[in-house]
């Protein structure tokens, strides 16, 4: 019996996107809101005792809208303009220092572009890739930081009745660091909730 409705379940929702599959030449306008995990990859503090805090993800807001133009069946691409909140985190809870805090956020704004190239399927689901230039907007870390940079966003997205939702990995391949040598780079996790509207 669980066999049967299970069968038929999927194949409700098989049939309901079969209906929902864009069309060439079709725009579609995400709207989207949700949340970030992110972290400086490689970033640490060292202390006076040789020894050291590894970065850890901090999480935060992220919202904007997208713009996605279906080439072919099984082909789109997408453009974006995102606000992220994003940043690393340090767990110091180990390091007992007077006047030390048991973390350390460095809590930094971007205003990101998601340029993707988007594989679709009638199922509602599909896969992404693209390049992300990334533009810090916030000020306080300006004496460390780098003003622009570059992500390779990849990800997974599954719409129904309109209402996408959609995980992305933000892979930083530029150093988020003034310093030459240090090669530290953005590394975010973005969950997101979106509502696609034709136009």
């Amino acid at each position: 019996m669980m066999k049967k409705l299970f069968a038929a379940l999927v194949g409700l929702i098989l049939c309901n996107n079969v209906w929902a599959q864009k069309e060439p030449g079709t725009v579609t306008l995400y709207p989207r809101i949700g949340m970030n995990l992110s972290k400086f990859s490689g970033d640490k503090i060292f202390t006076d005792e040789n020894s050291s805090f590894g970065s850890k993800h901090k999480s935060g807001m992220v919202f904007g809208a997208e713009l996605q133009y279906q080439i072919s069946q099984p082909l789109a691409v997408s453009g974006g303009v995102m606000y992220s909140q994003q940043g690393t985190s340090f767990d110091l809870s180990d390091y007992k220092e007077e006047h030390i805090d048991d973390f350390l956020d460095m809590r930094v704004n971007y205003i990101n572009v998601p340029l993707m190239l988007v594989a679709t399927t009638k199922y509602g689901l599909s896969a992404k890739v693209g390049v992300q230039p990334e533009f810090r907007v916030s000020d306080k870390w300006d004496h460390m930081l780098t003003k622009v940079n570059f992500s390779i966003p990849v990800g997974l997205a599954y719409e129904y009745h309109n209402v996408a939702l959609d995980v992305r990995y933000n892979i930083g391949i530029t150093s988020v660091y003034k310093a030459p040598s240090d090669k530290i780079r953005n590394s975010t996790f973005t969950f997101t909730l979106g509502y696609g509207i034709n136009l």
